[in-house]
């Protein structure tokens, strides 16, 4: 036999053969003749495909008869030139999933619980018109793309991106050029740029959910695993705290292109010879792309993120010799996928500047790996065809890869051994907590029961990618990340998209161990996915019971952990108050620079002065002044670099710190600390949560009485929030003359041996620091 037309019809007749003829393909591959025992099918099978002439006789051993025309028919291909018949032919397999109207429905819902979950503290963003970001560092973000909108307001102005300096084209630029972008669309200035930020967590957060979704489908060919996953993942509380309402760091972002690569390696990590051709496999490929390189310019620190790539590559190439398929044609759309992403990060990266060399060609590591992989699968493939020597090899390979890039590249590799540091380092930022740290238990409650139910299939998943390639990805990134996460909590997020679907496989298996549903298939693949029906009352009650306590502590924990980012209403009264004061006075930055902890730094200086690109002052100062026993000390420090000053009252402190005399007598002269002249009393929050101050020069009364005599001046003082006595005291000099500031706008009453003396201080003389003599106002 001779042609390709042949070996159709054989097939053509004999469709059941043709499992056995790609087997038989598999090991003509590797081998130039081979044995009947060399293939493992029956002699049946064998015995036709000899007498058709498919496979023929070398001496006492077998080859076949023409192999490029038997890949040309099993992979559905003609070696002449595709007409237009054929063209639509093949677009007809194009393979797009079958649309089943309750599925749908029922993933609708299941989306829209996502987004309800997402927007419950929508009252907390939403306050008297403004837009009240959560957490601290979105407003970063805030501030760079609402400099960039002001720089070029259109949709297509891309030249006002020139605006963004290197920390910003260094860190996540395709983030702040995207929400300008949609903002520069609604053109409505700052207005817009807030909706968008509120926004965009909750949209990404859906489409995430829906990719989620996708995933678990496409592993488990079953839409309730997908549907599970998706309600699962919608109460996992460390998701949600980063992909709440007015959350909008670059966390949301960045999951979305995180799942889309999953989704996109899922699709391909099955591909043989039969699929290799078809327009979904080139379209994933693309897909595989474009996520991939998005994933790199989306953040710094995508490298370590883009390992997870490298790894399923890995893996998939090892299950396919283990299931004797060609590691090439399994590996050859990842390969072209990852070139793609080589050629969209480089160019971004020498066309605009964004990234650092090393962050633009990680996904050429990540390709140059992969091809190793493929490579390596293919000769062992070739020669032995046993898996084990396969891993024999990859386990030699990769310590001594590892050794090759930390002595050829000892800059690269500093650079990642100095990030993997920062991942345990900064211990007392929350984030870098360990998820199973002793001392931080509650890091457990950021997963809720997602991770018990989740885990068995984890282990059971193990299992099953050693027979199905598409396992692997899903496996490969939930073990990944959940050791991430061990080392990290800021790595939930990421783990959270892949433990949801190993939660949705857990609960269908703990359903229909109860008789609720029919069990999970994970033996058998059906040519096209079973329909969904609606299951009745019963069922649907016992579903939800289900739901109910496998996502019991999810639930509660989601209000609780977003709470923990949303804007308190203490920081929101203060900081208005503060931008009212300073506008009142016509101030401009830095004069109403606000001082604070660093973790609301952001949050007050955007409201106050649109400054919140940085809380690196804060960080360095605040704490210093705070344990320090003298503010007036600080006046020289702050004059011209900082106008207000918030205190917490939520700490204790010893009372000889100025922290404690700011908080506990506002200023005034006590036991332990002279009265302050430099420290205005201006606004106390709602149950007195957070004191502010204004930085003033202070009034400078002044007077005669008897030599040595001492001085005190004292004013009943009334600010929003709070009443109290503002006490200073002095000791005139040798000719009776006395000179004291004071920080307080009010009437004092001055009082020097058996004299008593009154003076009205206005606002205008503390701001500007007036000589006042006694008797004058």
């Amino acid at each position: 036999m001779s042609d390709e037309g042949d070996v159709n019809a054989v097939l053509d007749e004999r469709p059941d053969l043709r499992d056995a003829l790609d087997t038989v393909l598999e090991v003509d591959e590797r081998h130039e003749t081979w044995s009947f025992e060399d293939v493992p099918i029956d002699s049946g099978p064998f015995g036709e495909l000899v007498a058709s002439g498919v496979v023929e006789s070398v001496g006492d051993e077998y080859r076949l008869a023409d192999p490029d025309a038997t890949v040309a028919a099993l992979s559905g291909e003609s070696s002449e030139e595709m007409t237009a018949s054929d063209l639509g032919d093949s677009l007809s397999t194009f393979g797009w999933p079958t649309f089943d109207r309750t599925a749908a429905s029922a993933l609708t819902i299941a989306l829209a619980f996502v987004a309800l979950v997402r927007v419950h503290p929508l009252s907390s963003i939403y306050r008297d018109g403004n837009v009240v970001l959560s957490g601290n560092d979105p407003y970063y973000y805030r501030y760079w793309v609402e400099v960039v909108l002001r720089e070029g307001g259109s949709a297509l102005s891309f030249d006002a991106l020139s605006a963004l300096p290197a920390n910003v084209t260094n860190g996540e630029p395709l983030f702040v050029a995207t929400l300008w972008w949609f903002a520069a669309l609604l053109g409505d200035g700052a207005a817009a740029v807030g909706d968008v930020m509120a926004w965009y967590p909750v949209v990404s957060t859906v489409v995430t959910a829906l990719f989620v979704y996708l995933l678990a489908v496409t592993v488990t060919s079953d839409r309730r695993v997908g549907l599970a996953a998706v309600l699962l993942f919608a109460v996992v509380p460390g998701h949600a705290l980063r992909t709440s309402v007015g959350y909008a760091d670059h966390h949301a972002f960045d999951y979305l292109w995180l799942t889309a690569t999953a989704f996109a390696l899922a699709v391909l990590a099955e591909t043989d010879r039969e699929t290799l051709s078809s327009p979904r496999t080139w379209l994933a490929t693309l897909g595989l792309g474009v996520a991939v390189a998005g994933q790199t310019i989306a953040w710094d620190a995508s490298p370590l993120v883009t390992v997870a790539v490298a790894l399923v590559v890995v893996g998939i190439t090892i299950a396919a010799v283990d299931e004797v398929r060609s590691p090439i044609v399994a590996g050859l759309p990842m390969v072209v996928g990852l070139t793609v992403a080589t050629v969209l990060s480089v160019v971004v990266h020498v066309v605009v500047d964004w990234h650092t060399p090393r962050v633009a060609f990680a996904p050429l590591v990540v390709l140059g790996v992969s091809l190793g992989a493929v490579g390596t699968a293919t000769l062992v493939n070739r020669t032995t065809g046993n898996v084990r020597h396969l891993l024999a090899v990859d386990g030699i390979l990769f310590p001594l890869g590892v050794l090759a890039f930390r002595y050829t590249r000892p800059d690269d590799w500093n650079a990642l051994t100095s990030g993997a540091m920062r991942l345990t380092a900064e211990r007392n930022i929350a984030e870098t907590v360990g998820l199973f740290t002793l001392d931080s238990l509650a890091g457990f409650l950021l997963l809720g029961f997602t991770l018990v139910i989740a885990f068995p299939a984890m282990v059971w998943g193990v299992q099953r990618a050693r027979t199905r390639s598409v396992w692997v990805v899903p496996v490969v990134y939930v073990w990944y990340f959940l050791g991430l996460a061990t080392l990290s909590v800021r790595f939930v997020g990421e783990l959270s998209q892949f433990l949801a679907v190993f939660a949705g496989i857990g609960f269908v298996r703990l359903a229909a161990w109860v008789d609720a549903i029919e069990p999970l298939d994970g033996r058998t693949v059906p040519e096209t996915l079973p329909t969904l029906s609606v299951p009745d009352r019963r069922t649907l009650g016992t579903l939800a019971v289900l739901f109910l306590l496998v996502g019991s502590l999810g639930i509660v924990q989601v209000p609780v952990k977003t709470a923990q980012v949303t804007i308190e209403d203490s920081t929101y009264q203060s900081a208005v108050h503060i931008a009212n004061h300073s506008a009142d006075l016509d101030e401009s930055y830095p004069d109403n620079y606000v001082l604070s902890r660093w973790g609301r730094n952001r949050v007050y200086n955007y409201f106050v002065n649109g400054e919140s690109e940085s809380y690196s002052y804060a960080r360095q100062t605040y704490g210093e002044f705070a344990r320090s026993r003298d503010a007036d000390q600080w006046y020289e420090e702050f004059d011209g670099r900082v106008g207000y000053v918030v205190l917490s009252t939520d700490r204790n402190a010893s009372a000889e710190t100025t922290y404690s005399h700011l908080t506990d007598d506002y200023g005034s002269r006590s036991p332990d600390h002279g009265g302050l002249a430099h420290f205005r009393a201006l606004h106390v929050s709602s149950e007195g949560q957070k004191i502010t101050y204004q930085v003033v020069p202070g009034a400078n009364v002044t007077g005669q009485t008897a030599p040595n005599e001492t001085v005190t001046v004292r004013s009943n003082v009334t600010v929003p929030g709070a009443s109290f006595t503002y006490e200073r005291q002095t000791t005139a000099d040798a000719d009776g003359n006395y000179s004291v500031r004071v920080a307080n706008p009010g009437t004092y009453t001055i009082t020097a041996g058996g004299d008593a003396h009154t003076a009205v201080v206005s606002e205008e003389a503390v701001v500007n620091g007036t000589r006042l003599g006694v008797g004058q106002q």
